[in-house]
């Protein structure tokens, strides 16, 4: 709760009184919060997500095995099939 307070009293601070050359540097001070906080928060998702049940690590390896599976048979050499001379059909009896 006093960290709340103190947060409040800063923002006051910069909007009513700060001249603008503490702004510039509280702006500097707010991006390195603001990058720290992100940086935490996608720590803890990355944990969070390691912290999922097995089987769904095995169906994302499994799907990439059948995606890299099928990007190798999209690219198999196609063998050029021979051209026969077209056949005659035999005499057709009425």
């Amino acid at each position: 709760m006093f960290y709340l307070i103190v947060a409040i009293m800063l923002v006051l601070f910069y909007i009513f009184v700060a001249p603008s050359n503490i702004k510039g540097t509280m702006n500097v001070v707010a991006a390195v919060f603001i990058v720290v906080g992100l940086l935490i928060a996608l720590l803890l998702a990355f944990l969070k997500i390691l912290q999922s049940p097995p089987e769904m690590w095995l169906v994302i390896g499994l799907i990439v095995v059948g995606l890299w599976a099928m990007r190798d048979i999209h690219f198999l050499d196609k063998s050029e099939k021979i051209q026969r001379a077209p056949r005659r059909r035999p005499y057709r009896y009425r």
